[in-house]
């Protein structure tokens, strides 16, 4: 049936939903913007879509409210110097589930030995968002309404993976939401839907059935280096064009929804690439957990600066391993591109301090780039084979 239960992007009733409420979005505007406000339409539109069409809608909601209260516990509570323990009680219910996914590791389908409770959809996103909600305003402390927080943590295009957004950025779109709804923004959302189509639906998908699912496992280099490339490229495909529909669907009722992808295989090293792949991710991390971290071992004066910042690079991308999950090949895909970050922070201090490129010399800048570039496609390449699991 057409309102069977599905999850965002993963079937035409998704799709169907999401144009009914845009199109809600604009009558409204249009005749009835005096009568309900922006904010409250949108809780409406997302409670809707939480009960009719996701599975487990309750649990959501469920985790929702604990976030909310656990913030609310936690402005009372305030400690300006403590920060481990709110951390740790707004992850708790990933730490429940990421505990099940220990206890199964050597089971691939370890989500289905998770008690139900935890079972959530948008766990993980929501968590992080509540998170980075906490340490904005744990120097001043206020109330959060809400309606607010629930059509934040909740918001239906990027329930799911992202992109991960801030909490008073998304409220000021959400405050002149109508307002927002311009020709411009909707021309931007088209642009936005069908090049999402075409990457997530299209070119991922021709990637998967037509040549993934050719490779025969031989166990050869070949062919893991054929599959390594490849899935590169799948994952890349599959991911932006997942947020590039995200993305779409907030332009269409006024939400500027983070960029997520930005041309990552022209990075030219683990800095700028993180500027550019999932994006969104990688200022959370370097924001609420990277920055903190560095300023700790700063604060306990532990051994020089480089040191003080390869080890928190190293921890804060070893720490993204265990969010993907317990798995080894998820942890040392974590843990390589934090090794990658901490050669190039080194490299990149050296070149500071003896005031010249150590490794490339005077050589041109225009072939250094490409270089570089080629080196960055192809350790990244290699991180994410390892991530796929295919290696171990």
């Amino acid at each position: 049936m057409w309102f069977s239960k599905v999850l965002p992007y993963s079937a035409p009733a998704f799709f169907l939903f999401m144009g009914m409420a845009i199109t809600l979005f604009h009558i409204i505007k249009r005749f009835g913007s005096e009568l309900i406000s922006y904010r409250t339409l949108l809780a409406i539109v997302t409670l809707t879509f939480l009960l009719v069409y996701l599975p487990k809608p309750f649990h959501v909601i469920g985790l929702v409210l604990y976030l909310y209260l656990a913030l609310g516990g936690l402005r009372k509570w305030y400690k300006k110097q403590n920060i481990v323990f709110p951390m740790l009680l707004l992850a708790l219910p990933i730490l429940f589930m990421k505990y099940f996914a220990i206890v199964t590791f050597a089971d691939d389908n370890w989500w289905k030995h998770t008690p139900e409770i935890f079972q959530i959809t948008g766990i993980s996103y929501m968590v992080f968002r509540a998170i980075g909600l906490y340490i904005d305003e744990r120097s001043k402390p206020g109330k959060t309404n809400f309606i607010d927080f629930f059509n934040f943590a909740s918001f239906v295009p990027t329930l799911l993976i992202g992109p991960l957004d801030r909490f008073h950025r998304f409220t000021t779109d959400v405050k002149s939401g109508y307002q927002n709804m311009t020709s411009t923004l909707s021309y931007q959302g088209w642009n936005n839907l069908l090049l999402g189509l075409l990457y997530k639906f299209i070119i991922a998908e021709a990637i998967h059935r037509l040549v993934m699912m050719h490779l025969i496992d031989d166990g050869s280099f070949l062919y893991h280096l054929l599959h390594m490339y490849t899935y590169l490229l799948y994952l890349f495909f599959d991911f932006s064009g997942y947020s590039l529909l995200a993305i779409s669907f907030g332009n269409f009722i006024g939400i500027h929804v983070p960029i997520n992808f930005d041309k990552p295989f022209l990075a030219v090293n683990p800095k700028e690439f993180w500027k550019k792949w999932h994006k969104s991710l990688g200022d959370w991390l370097n924001d609420y957990f990277f920055k903190p971290l560095f300023m700790f071992f700063t604060k306990k004066k532990w051994s020089t600066s480089i040191r003080r910042q390869n080890l928190a690079l190293f921890f804060t991308f070893t720490l993204m391993g265990f969010w993907n999950g317990f798995q080894l090949h998820y942890i040392a895909s974590g843990m390589l591109f934090g090794l990658y970050s901490m050669i190039h922070n080194y490299y990149f201090y050296q070149c500071k301090k003896q005031k010249k490129d150590v490794v490339f010399g005077n050589l041109n800048e225009r072939l250094v780039r490409i270089i570089s570039i080629f080196i960055m496609f192809n350790s990244v390449a290699f991180a994410i084979y390892i991530f796929s699991g295919k290696l171990f």
